[in-house]
């Protein structure tokens, strides 16, 4: 049964110029939306009342009011949060668009995109996580010194001071309420409350061991050593004396080459280092430069973080579905250097081919899910169901035709969707035909998400995101872009249509450059055909819009790139070594390959590759080689013959047994081993049954296979 939506819009005081009549026009409502002035003031009231007396099962408003404001007024009333959907037209629309017509359409398309994806929205699986109170530092000078102290009245803390440093030549180190030593971290692998600190120690006095005697200091007769206990390698003449005196305590090794993995819960950097993106995660703070003023606050930051939490898994992984390999074949894994927080790793319990995610690890890029070619991984909200369904509902025409060169606009979570909120303060008119659709990060956007918008009408295709990525480099995206520049031009469409702009918080030059983009871009020229796919799997999706494309346009570009690093292959099979083992087809994740028992042919198709390889490894006549190549053509959608063949008939019951192919290559391999001489080869050409029979004949002669 059908959900009831109650629809209520709001013109912020009469300043809006909301047609009301034009939107239900355009939308083919069956009633009009109910149409208020103030509703985050007195009319939330009757909006209440119609609410009530209608009986609506969820909500639709079009207010600049804050959501908790909704939230609390009509959870008097019963309603859930997921209940209630708010959409900003001011904000969105009419501050930002000119000319009321305009800015009406893009008000209709926003409500029934929102209308259209309210079902598709799911709840996010979360997974326990704690965080217990081990705190690791590393710290580049004492200025790291009073958050030590602070954080060990509450905590455990171990603290490891950089070796090479001299600001700490003159510090005792018993002096601090905590375990430390000296060191170099090379790695941090792991999680919040599971880390994994990998330490290198060339220096030679082991603060774990020494107990701060100080015997070593006056003997050094070079001073290598320091008030700090530090031993500069340099100054020593390896003489022993600090040996000696160091004696049963053993804390001096010279030469020292360790290596420490130490666990923590938190860790804590100081210093100017630069941070990988895995490094970049909660539980591993990062701090530059040290201020007396902020030691409170990075005190909190770590405190809050202990306890117990609860983590959303934001990526699904479907094992059926995987090119990762099978068996003892490794196959795909091309989402493991996809992700920067080294959360997808193979999986040794399962199989040593596939792939597991750590959903702790995992900070919700979305480049694994960009990269996967079969969608074995996929993004849990947004859903792929709903990002699709998000674009058709803008990209469908509305009634009017408000305009024929919509531009679909993908936005991260985080700078892009603070510019876009700040285009009317930034001074920036933005035209309406630019239609957003928010990403948790640009790395999310895959070429199947940019081929459909094309697909379904788009003109163009705008991403607007961070300057500097917080998820660090995007280099997965621009492969994925070059691949959509090379389709659109493929299909003389131009690949000036798809443009990537970063901006900051408050920049306004990129903001104008997308709104001169969307504005001058031209119509597409295809005709769309009127039909939206359901398809959500990255290949299938990529497959209907270059069928589109090709059926759209009547051409047939063929083989437009070679030896590409996009996952699509060609495969060549060296027919005359080939037996029909059926081993590539069995192996195939994606059924790229397939043998016809009643053509006893081989064939392969093209659009189901994805270049896992895995064919290759699994011939054991070694007749397989894959082609990187990108071919668009309408043959690369049909199954091609790779190898013909023809079934062979017993000698003696002539009932077909085996394929003249195979058949061969068996006899290559033993005709000549002695079991088969003295006419007895002939056992080959036998079906099982006629064999068996001849066999015991020849046993009874007195043969000994």
């Amino acid at each position: 049964m059908a959900k009831k939506v109650g629809i209520f819009l709001c013109d912020c005081n009469r300043s809006l110029p909301l047609d009301v009549g034009a939107i239900t026009r355009s939308l083919n409502l069956p009633t009009q939306p109910q149409l208020y002035s103030r509703l985050r003031l007195d009319d939330i009231h009757p909006l209440k009342y119609q609410t009530q007396k209608e009986k609506y099962d969820r909500l639709l408003i079009g207010c600049c009011g804050p959501r908790d404001f909704f939230l609390q007024e009509l959870g008097t009333i019963g309603f859930q949060p997921e209940q209630i959907q708010l959409l900003n037209l001011k904000e969105e629309c009419f501050w930002v668009h000119e000319g009321r017509e305009a800015s009406n359409g893009k008000a209709a398309r926003l409500l029934r995109a929102s209308l259209e994806t309210a079902e598709a929205r799911q709840q996010m699986p979360e997974r326990p996580v704690k965080a217990g109170d081990l705190i690791f530092i590393a710290a580049e000078s004492p200025l790291a010194f009073p958050l030590v102290r602070r954080l060990a009245n509450h905590a455990k803390v171990r603290l490891l001071l950089e070796e090479t440093s001299e600001a700490f030549d003159s510090f005792l180190p018993s002096a601090l309420p905590c375990e430390l030593n000296r060191g170099r971290i090379t790695e941090i692998q792991g999680h919040l409350g599971e880390f994994k600190v990998c330490i290198e120690r060339a220096q030679s006095i082991d603060l774990d061991r020494c107990v701060s005697c100080m015997r070593c200091v006056p003997v050094c007769h070079t001073q290598a050593i320091t008030a700090g206990l530090r031993l500069i390698d340099a100054k020593c003449d390896r003489c022993g004396d600090c040996l000696i005196e160091c004696g049963e305590v053993r804390a001096i090794k010279i030469p020292r080459k360790d290596q420490q993995v130490v666990e923590a819960d938190q860790v804590i950097l100081f210093g100017s280092r630069e941070l990988p993106p895995r490094h970049r995660r909660p539980g591993i703070h990062h701090v530059p430069v040290v201020r007396p003023e902020d030691i409170d606050e990075i005190a909190f930051d770590v405190m809050a973080l202990i306890g117990d939490f609860m983590k959303p898994e934001f990526v699904k992984y479907n094992i059926g579905t995987c090119a990762g390999g099978y068996a003892d074949f490794k196959g795909c894994g091309i989402c493991i250097p996809s992700c920067p927080y080294d959360a997808i790793q193979r999986d040794p319990a399962a199989s040593p081919s596939r792939v597991k995610v750590d959903p702790v690890s995992c900070e919700a890029c979305g480049a694994c899910v960009s990269a996967c070619p079969t969608s074995a991984l996929q993004f849990a909200e947004p859903s792929p169901d709903y990002l699709y369904r998000r674009m058709r509902a803008l990209l469908a025409p509305v009634n009017g035709g408000d305009t024929d060169r919509p531009v679909l606009a993908f936005h991260c979570s985080n700078q892009g969707r603070v510019a876009l909120h700040n285009a009317r303060a930034s001074g920036v008119t933005l035209p309406a035909n630019l239609l957003p659709v928010e990403v948790p990060c640009l790395r999310y956007v895959s070429e199947a998400n940019m081929l459909a918008a094309f697909r379904m009408g788009a003109a163009g295709v705008a991403l607007l995101g961070c300057e500097e990525c917080p998820h660090g480099e995007r280099q997965l995206l621009l492969e994925k872009l070059d691949f959509t520049r090379i389709v659109l031009e493929s299909f003389g469409f131009g690949g000036d249509r798809i443009r990537l702009f970063t901006t900051t918080e408050a920049a306004q030059e990129p903001l104008a450059a997308l709104g001169r983009f969307a504005a001058d871009v031209s119509p597409l020229p295809l005709r769309w055909d009127g039909q939206f796919t359901d398809k959500v799997e990255n290949r299938e999706v990529i497959t209907d819009a270059i069928a589109t494309f090709l059926y759209g346009t009547g051409k047939d570009p063929g083989r437009v790139r070679e030896n590409t690093s996009f996952p699509f292959a060609w495969a060549e099979v060296r027919a005359e070594g080939c037996t029909m083992c059926r081993s590539c087809v069995n192996i195939c994740p994606v059924h790229a390959f397939k043998l016809d028992d009643d053509k006893h042919t081989l064939e392969f198709r093209y659009m189901s590759c994805v270049a896992c390889g895995m064919c290759e490894k699994a011939c054991p006549e070694n007749v397989i080689t894959l082609r990187r190549d990108l071919i668009l053509e309408k043959a690369a959608f049909a199954y091609q013959v790779m190898v013909q063949d023809e079934m062979v008939g017993c000698l003696q019951c002539g009932k077909e047994y085996i394929n003249r192919r195979a058949l061969a290559a068996i006899q290559a391999k033993v005709g000549m081993m002695e079991a088969f001489l003295g006419g007895r080869a002939d056992l080959l050409l036998m079906c099982p049954n006629c064999r068996a029979v001849k066999a015991m004949m020849e046993v009874q002669k007195g043969w000994e296979p």
